[in-house]
């Protein structure tokens, strides 16, 4: 892998249209030095969901929201994929609830505190190599 492809996160979920977007504006809106994110699906659907805007209105990371078509997995560059309430192969993956019921607004705190423990941990490992 070339550095570039090293700090880069591929969040992906089903349609890529929702989960990964959240999860991919967080991730940017905290610009850790050298890395970025994106979003991708497993099958995108043909445009972001239309909860998307609202849900991330008024929320630090609503700049860093991807408006753009979903794209496929095997659109993207390969960099470090989290796979997010779906199954990729040799992914980590992200349960979102734990399999319980949330609201928009619940799923978007969940991912936003996990991002943001990934960019701890990714700060981390940077510093310390």
């Amino acid at each position: 892998m070339t550095d570039s492809e090293d700090r880069l996160v591929v969040f992906v979920c089903e349609h890529g249209a929702f989960r990964s977007r959240i999860a991919a504006a967080y991730f940017n809106e905290l610009a850790l030095r050298g890395w970025s994110a994106v979003s991708a699906g497993v099958t995108p659907q043909t445009g972001a969901s239309a909860r998307l805007g609202t849900l991330m209105a008024g929320t630090a990371a609503a700049a860093f929201v991807d408006h753009d078509a979903p794209r496929s997995l095997s659109e993207v560059s390969t960099g470090r994929t989290i796979a997010i309430d779906t199954v990729v192969p040799g992914t980590d993956i992200w349960r979102i609830g734990g399999g319980a019921p949330l609201s928009d607004e619940e799923l978007r705190d969940e991912i936003r505190d996990r991002v943001r423990e990934l960019a701890r941990d990714l700060s981390e490992v940077s510093e310390a190599g």
